[in-house]
This record gives C-alpha cells, structure tokens and sequence, in this order.
C-alpha cells in the first residue's frame, strides 16, 4: 500500500498530528446582514458584498487517545451527546450527519453517511483558482487559461483532487458544558486563500484550537468570488474618500458588481504591483490594507455572532442545506473564548502578518493619535459605537494589551507608507505594555537573509519603534517627516540593501519561492543569532534553518520541487505549529490546548508525533535552544 501511495500523481497532505480528528466548513455572510453591529466599509471596499472564511476545528478524539485520556480533558459522555443529536435528526425526519469514525463507532446511526472531502482548490471554482495561480506565477491570460483547460481534461486529480486531512462539516467535538475552545483569527499573505495555509490551520485545529481563515478581497488572492447577496437589507453605507487610480475598487470588478443580479458571483482576480514602489503601487497598497483591516473587522463581527447564536439567516454554508447549517453552527453557540477581552488570538504570515500588526495597533492606539493630515489619514479607524450584541464586546475592547499575536514571516512593506508611519513609531500593544511574551515571531531562512526586511521585523517588535537610530542601516524606517516622494515606502526593496544581494526576474517570478518579495539567495555574513533564553523583555522571535518564506504556506508540502531553499518542510510546518501550541499554553491556554507529550531519543518528526491529550505536559524544549534548526533572533541589535 505504501508503494501504491508513491505512485499517486495527486499532491498529498499529512496527517495532523494533534490530538484530534479536525473537520471544516466556510461561511459567506452579507456585508448588510452585519452592518448594524461590524465596522462601516471604505469606499475601496464598495464592491464587496460579503465577507467569506472557513473555519477548521476538532471534531473527535484521534484513535490512538484512550477513553480515560478523553475524559481529562473535560469531554462530556459522547453517548449522551450523540444520542441528543439522534433524536433531533429523527425528529427533523433526517438522520445525523456523522464525519469520522469515532462518531461512528459511538453514535451507531442506522445508515452512517459517508464522509466528505474538503479539496484545497476552493470549489465550486477550482478551474478559475488553478488559472489564477497560473496568472500569479507570471503566465499571461491566455496561457493560465490553456494551463487550467488542458488540466481539467487531461489530469483532472492532479490538482482538482488535493484533499485535506479533514472531513467536512463534522460535529464539533462534545466538552463539558462550560469548557470554550481558543479561538483563533488568521490573515493569509500575497498569493493566498482561506485554503492556502490549510495545513497550518487544520494542525492548530488537531489541537484542540478552532481557527478562522479569511479570503482577503483586496486583490491578493490569485483569484476570488464575491457573492452578490439578495436585496433584503439596506446596501452597507460607505464611509471615507472615494478610491484614487491605482487602488483597489477602481477596476472592471466594480463596475461589474453593481450590475451583478442577486445570487451571481463577481469575479476579483489578483491585482499585480512592481516591487519597485512608486506612487500607484503605494496608493494600491494602502487600499489593500484598508480593506483588509475593514475585513478583519467584518470577520470578528461574523465570529461574534457565530458564538451568540445569531448569526444572520442570510449566511451561506458551502454545499450545506439550511438543517444542516442550522444544526452544525449551533454546537458553537457559547463555546468559544472571545468573551473575555484579549483572549482572541490574532495570527497572520507575511502581508497577514503585517496587517495582524496594523489591526492591533490601529485599535489599540485609536483614541491617541495625532490630528492626521491628507496624506496621513490612517487606514482604520474602529467605529466606537459597534457592538450592539450585549452577549459580545465590541472589537476595541477586545484587542489589549495581552492580546496572543502570532506573526509568521513579517513582510514589513505596508507598515512603511504615509499612512501608516504613525502607528509604524509606536509598539505593538502587548511590548509596550511590558508583555512581550504575548507576541511569537517565526521568521523563515530565506526571510531572515533578507536583512532590510529583518532589521524592520526586528525594529517592530522593540518597545520604541519610533525611537531615531541614525545609522545607514535604517535610513529608510526613520524618512517620517518627509514629503511622499521620499517616504520609506518609496525606498523599502531588497535591492537597496547592500548585505542583500540582487535577484533577477519579473515581479511575481516563475518559481513558488519568489512569489512575495525576492529574498537573498545568498547566506547573508550576519552571525546566527546565540541559542537559549530570549530576555524576558523582548517577544520571541525565531527562525527555522533552510526554510523558504512558503513553507509555512501549503505549496512547499504540497509541491516541495517548486519552493527552494527549503529541506523538510513537513518537518517546517511541524515546528511552527508546535512553537505555537507551547506559547499559547504559556499565554493562558494549557487547559485548553492539548498538551505536549514527547520521548527521549528519537529524531525531532518522531517527537512531532507524540502530542497526545491527557496531563500537564509542557513543550519547554522548543523555547530553550534544544530543537535542532530552532535558531533563536535577538530582538534588540
């Protein structure tokens, strides 16, 4: 069976290797059926409609868990569980939907439904998908649309089939009545979906975790769909300054999503901007990250209301009917810790990342920020009178200053511009509060060689951001009183640096590994940084040796030949999931998140395999310099 295995022709997922079977769903909401309680859109947001995620969360003990193990943890008795949900299917005249085998073993419904694949292209648009990857990587039109035809002809599993580990639509996993499952908010970067870091989400998730993944509709995912929902509310009102050219909104998709008839999709494809910053591409910028910060808003209200119950009727379920919906989004009423101010995890990799940092202190620091100018009007202003839902707190409330940020490969470039310089001087919350430890930075090889990069990654995580260096170093974070033309954003690229050496090549490229931003493809002769203890002052900043910046994403498991600089990157994406599973048991979570259990001797993937539920196990090893490729950042230069 083994050798069959090889044989297939269809990229592979592993299994996670948490402590629980992991299930998934997406939900698309109207923007109007959240309008009274979520942020108000800005203008480069006018066309989109709706707000769309997909959850991944723990449906049922892994095997190997023994019975007693389950019930350390908390879980109530399956049986009475499952027998509730029999009765309700009966009396609905369906029967239960059960997903995984433990399910099966224990409910023992007459006629067990077979379980269903959740496919990593995003469906019902896996062609469009396949051809907007195509595009992304440098194909024009017409080839990414010859590419995507002659695959779905004639290799049709090759990529349409990619499943993951999970089943769709499972039940969540039955707790204790007042047991709540850590929540977690993560931000895709360039070149992504709600499915391009699947493995990373669904691994948190077989943890014990349940975490939402956002589809940005800034022109940043390959391709996406907004679904025109029906007029039964208001249109949302916009706020702000209308678009200026260059930005997002301003395009072919607009126009056509005002002539969309209800239940039709418009379709956003992936807008391409010069790593060279000029004043287009800063503008484009700028409204990418407007809407992104508009979304994250957006997607909060939505998980707010998926914990109250009362998520609007109008919400979507992908291939769901409306019992089934119903039944599934009810399991998650009162379960998830966001009741309690900065207990939302806040995550995001590479522009994720960036805008994890922007969202935080754009909330943080509204009230206490100078009187801006034109050209400075900040990019989210959080609209102190949401959060009518008295079973919820509104999102400023929310974000503090012990609020878990998990930031993987910081790409600094939007933090940069005039509008956002201000927040840029001031820290992130948790540092200048005095918690530090909140935050946990994994930075990649192939980003921790890109030293202009690194030294502002570096700069964002000290308590004085703003504070003057005055070195030739970093010129270009210190140009804030300048005019436009000479801001850092204007000056910010890998080529500017003399420690980097120059990459060749279009933006975009032709190879997954320099999708983002062309790193050094060169060991940069900075010193790796000593093994040990991180100050008690300073956030935990790591990064994992000879990784590229996708391995965190799905593509250097799933297609390893195209992302370079990079060995094991099962082994990668591993490490990052247990470095954070081992912070957030620090952060407050260790009766929540399953805990580590590992054995002397063995490689570092057999210890990776050993995270089974039931004690107090710590995973102390990955904080303290004992994990082989594990190197240790300082903060402070």
């Amino acid at each position: 069976m083994a050798f069959l295995s090889r044989l297939n022709p269809v990229p592979q997922f592993p299994s996670y290797k948490g402590s629980y079977n992991v299930a998934s769903f997406e939900l698309e909401i109207p923007v109007a059926a959240l309008s009274e309680s979520a942020q108000k859109p800005p203008p480069s947001a006018a066309s989109i409609s709706t707000v769309q995620f997909r959850v991944f969360y723990p449906t049922s003990p892994r095997e190997h868990v023994s019975a007693s193990e389950q019930s350390a943890a908390g879980s109530m008795r399956a049986e009475d569980h499952n027998e509730e949900m029999e009765k309700e299917a009966e009396a609905g005249g369906g029967k239960p939907h059960w997903a995984s085998s433990w399910f099966q073993r224990h409910a023992r419904p007459k006629t067990p439904e077979p379980q269903k694949s959740v496919y990593w292209l995003p469906e019902p648009h896996q062609r469009e998908y396949l051809s907007g990857y195509a595009r992304f990587l440098g194909a024009g039109s017409g080839l990414a649309e010859l590419i995507s035809h002659v695959i779905r002809l004639y290799i049709p599993r090759v990529l349409h089939h990619i499943a993951l580990p999970a089943v769709a639509s499972a039940p969540l996993i039955p707790t204790a009545t007042d047991f709540k499952f850590p929540t977690m908010i993560f931000s895709h970067g360039l070149g992504g979906t709600r499915l391009a870091y699947s493995h990373i989400c669904g691994s948190l998730a077989s943890n014990g975790i349940v975490v939402i993944a956002p589809e940005h509709r800034d022109g940043s995912c390959p391709v996406t769909f907004v679904k025109n929902p029906a007029q039964d509310t208001a249109p949302a009102k916009v706020e702000g300054s209308e678009p200026e050219s260059g930005e997002p909104g301003i395009d072919a998709s607009s126009a056509a999503a005002a002539q969309t008839k209800p239940g039709e999709r418009v379709q956003v494809d992936y807008t391409p901007y010069d790593h060279q910053i000029n004043e287009e591409t800063a503008n484009g910028r700028d409204r990418q990250l407007e809407i992104r910060l508009w979304e994250m808003s957006m997607v909060y209200s939505a998980v707010t209301k998926l914990d109250t119950g009362k998520l609007p009727a109008s919400t979507a379920m992908f291939d769901a009917d409306t019992a089934t919906r119903d039944s599934l989004l009810s399991q998650f009423t009162n379960k998830l810790d966001i009741r309690t101010p900065g207990r939302l995890i806040w995550a995001g990799h590479s522009f994720g990342a960036s805008t994890t940092i922007q969202l935080l202190k754009s909330v943080y620091y509204a009230s206490s920020l100078p009187e801006p100018t034109p050209t400075t009007q900040p990019l989210f202003i959080p609209d102190p009178t949401t959060g009518d839902d008295t079973d919820s707190i509104p999102l400023g409330a929310q974000i503090t200053a012990t609020s878990p940020a998990l930031l993987l490969d910081i790409w600094c470039l939007p933090t940069l511009s005039q509008r956002t310089h201000a927040l840029f001087k001031l820290p992130l919350p948790q540092i200048g509060a005095g918690n530090p430890r909140r935050v946990l930075c994994i930075m990649s090889d192939e980003f921790f060689r890109w030293r202009e990069n690194l030294r502002c990654a570096k700069r964002l995580l000290t308590p004085d951001p703003g504070r003057r260096r005055g070195t030739e170093e970093h010129k270009n974070f210190e140009l804030w009183d300048t005019d436009a033309t000479e801001s850092a954003h204007s000056k910010f690229h890998p080529h500017n640096d003399v420690q980097t050496p120059a990459t060749s090549g279009p933006p975009g490229g032709g190879q997954l590994g320099d999708q983002i931003i062309p790193p050094a493809p060169t060991a940069s002769p900075a010193p790796d940084a000593p093994a040990g203890h991180a100050p008690d002052s300073e956030p935990r900043m790591f990064y994992i040796k000879d990784s590229a910046h996708l391995s965190q994403s799905d593509f250097g498991i799933l297609f390893p030949r195209a992302v370079r600089k990079a060995v094991g990157h099962e082994e990668i994406l591993d490490m990052n999931v247990r470095a954070a599973c081992q912070w957030l048991r620090e952060c407050g979570f260790a009766g929540q998140v399953a805990p580590w259990k590992s054995e002397t001797g063995g490689s570092v993937l057999d210890a990776l395999k050993k995270m089974e539920i039931g004690g107090e196990e710590q995973d102390r090893e990955i904080f303290e310099g004992q994990v082989e490729r594990w190197v240790r950042i300082a903060v402070e230069e």
